[in-house]
């Protein structure tokens, strides 16, 4: 459509989304919609994962542009040794506004995730066990919904530190926040614990802090988007659901933050990096701030990824 065209034209353009449609092999589809709402501005919107497609919507005069970006992520991805292929992106349907924000409900239901946790979109209703905790959360502009294997490989992790007697943590760190799920979740396994969530993105930090309002722990979820080198304090619980090559840079920053005795949950990781990464973060070369295996978690879910649980001597 002409940028010249009248007004009314482009304003019933503004108000139509047409879908990008990603393919992907199923077992990478959760990881490529994480991957693509890092570094397309448009996923950032929202995506779905539909039977190995990752699909999310854009305004028609901008798809051009997007699936360019779209594209030019997956030649990074492929060049990583991922299976995807860039002159597989395309096009799909034209919807009205209505029709798009209708979307999400046909692929977005009420989800268990672990024992306790479940999640529940704003336009579903359940019945939780006394003994669930309902996370009330929608798709939204910060990736994060809990359906990514790498989300709840951590939430499972966390649901075991429960279930095994775990004294409520002083303070949690959650490093790369996204939706704020796990500091939720953090927030409502220990209702007496405060957690320190940072994200690099300006937009994760607005939908964490209105999502812990919507779950009534805002009062105790400190959220911003201070640098990891910048922050201070030590606690006894660190989650950091971040892809492994920049784990590795901040390798040496988030074990400072880990206070003696610590516990540190590192997800966002393919199985196939698991164990070198492991062996970094335990390597000698961290010096006192060195960690030991715990246990390494391989998805039921996709066993492509895996999350591993560390711990901190004296």
């Amino acid at each position: 459509m002409s940028a010249n065209t009248n007004r009314g034209t482009v304003s019933e353009a503004e108000q139509e989304w047409i879908e990008v449609v990603v393919p992907a092999k199923v077992v990478l589809a959760d990881g490529l919609a994480a991957e693509l709402v890092r570094a397309v501005e448009a996923a950032r919107g929202g995506v779905q994962v539909r039977k190995g497609n990752v699909v999310f919507w854009v305004h028609p005069p901008a798809l051009e542009t997007t699936l360019e970006e779209v594209r030019s992520c997956l030649r990074g991805l492929a060049e990583q040794g991922w299976l995807v292929d860039p002159g597989k992106v395309r096009a799909g349907n034209l919807a009205p506004e209505e029709d798009w924000r209708d979307a999400w409900k046909k692929f977005f239901h009420t989800t268990r995730l672990t024992r306790q946790i479940l999640v529940v979109p704003s336009w579903e209703s359940c019945e939780p066990l006394a003994t669930d905790i309902p996370i009330h959360l929608d798709p939204g502009q910060a990736f994060g919904t809990g359906a990514h294997a790498s989300t709840q490989l951590v939430l499972e992790t966390m649901q075991d530190l429960v279930d095994g007697g775990l004294l409520p943590p002083e303070t949690v760190f959650d490093l790369g926040t996204g939706s704020g799920i796990l500091a939720i979740a953090a927030a409502k396994y220990w209702p007496s614990t405060r957690i320190v969530a940072t994200d690099i993105d300006p937009l994760s930090i607005k939908a964490t802090r209105e999502n812990a309002d919507n779950n009534g722990v805002g009062d105790r979820i400190e959220v911003s988007t201070t640098d990891l080198a910048d922050v201070t304090p030590r606690f006894p619980l660190v989650l950091a659901n971040i892809q492994a090559h920049i784990l590795r840079g901040l390798r040496d920053d988030l074990l400072k933050r880990l206070a003696p005795k610590g516990t540190l949950l590192l997800s966002g990781i393919l199985t196939a990096q698991i164990r070198p990464l492991v062996d970094f973060f335990c390597d000698e070369s961290a010096g006192e701030n060195a960690v030991e295996l715990v246990a390494i978690r391989e998805s039921k879910l996709n066993a492509e990824w895996s999350s591993a649980h560390l711990r901190r001597g004296s």
